[in-house]
């Protein structure tokens, strides 16, 4: 992972993953973020476990409410685009988030929505890249066969058209839930129609070569042509996102920060290690965009 050098900084030893991990303070993302905030901005970021404690129900999810406030007042600012980038679909996530002026990117990248201020989630219109028809239709076996089979009250299935996921949150053991839940999958798909994606708490299933998150960051990066990039996620599919920042940066074209948000066990060190540094969980992301915000409303 990058560590900015940075006179005072934290390096309290992070106990949620077994790799520990240096994690930095609200405060001290700010002053590395304060540099390149004044031009014009994109933000960036995931949902779960971002914005969101993760908890054992996917259906229980709400932003926490000063990550809310801070993105709005974000949002209404003309130099500023705001872009939620999440494995959820675009309106599932447009209804927790609740933030207009924004762009809604579901499932990872292969859904968008654009939602102005004051907008109601009933009349978003989403756009979804094309999928393949033979994944479509294997997706759609998945979603009946699998549940029959894996017949458990832990498994939660997060249906977005040519993709899946199979949440097993709330599984008493973790691994074997996940174990079960990938052989049966396998089973009614073994040649791979459908690419297998996710964490150690869910199995997804995607069509092949669909849009990822670091997709979508760098399509952002191209529409937007930001002089400051924050990018803000929780998994390995952040962690994509982080490296496509990293790489913009690299080549000169933004100033930015890939910020990694530790809240909960799943996140690894693999994750943070793509990452400029490393926030204790949601709501000192929270924390960290109320101080973006502030700066912002200054300027």
């Amino acid at each position: 992972m990058t560590r900015p050098a940075r006179s005072g900084q934290h390096t309290r030893r992070s106990t949620l993953a077994s790799d520990a991990y240096p994690l930095t303070s609200a405060q001290e993302a700010f002053g590395l973020a304060r540099p390149f905030l004044d031009g014009r901005l994109l933000l960036a970021s995931d949902f779960d476990g971002t914005l969101s404690q993760l908890g054992p129900d996917p259906w229980a999810a709400a932003i926490i409410p000063a990550a809310q406030r801070a993105l709005r007042r974000l949002a209404a600012r003309p130099d500023v685009h705001v872009a939620f980038i999440s494995g959820r679909t675009a309106v599932d996530l447009a209804s927790r988030a609740r933030v207009g002026g924004v762009s809604y990117h579901g499932d990872h990248g292969a859904e968008r929505a654009d939602a102005r201020r004051g907008f109601r989630v009933a009349t978003l219109a989403v756009i979804r890249e094309p999928a393949d028809p033979a994944a479509a239709a294997m997706a759609e076996r998945l979603k009946v066969e699998v549940p029959q089979v894996v017949d458990e009250p832990w498994l939660v299935l997060e249906d977005k058209g040519p993709a899946l996921t199979f949440h097993f949150r709330a599984a008493p053991d973790i691994d074997a839930a996940r174990t079960r839940v990938s052989a049966v999958a396998d089973a009614v798909d073994p040649t791979g129609v459908l690419f297998r994606a996710g964490g150690r708490r869910a199995y997804e299933m995607r069509p092949a070569g669909a849009t990822t998150k670091a997709d979508a960051l760098a399509c952002l990066i191209d529409e937007h042509a930001p002089d400051g990039v924050l990018m803000l996620g929780d998994d390995r599919h952040d962690a994509g996102a982080f490296d496509a920042l990293r790489a913009a940066r690299s080549a000169g074209r933004i100033r930015g920060l890939a910020v990694a948000v530790a809240g909960h066990a799943d996140v690894t060190h693999d994750v943070a290690a793509h990452a400029d540094l490393v926030l204790a969980g949601p709501r000192e992301a929270a924390r960290f965009l109320a101080l973006v915000a502030s700066h912002r409303s200054r300027t």
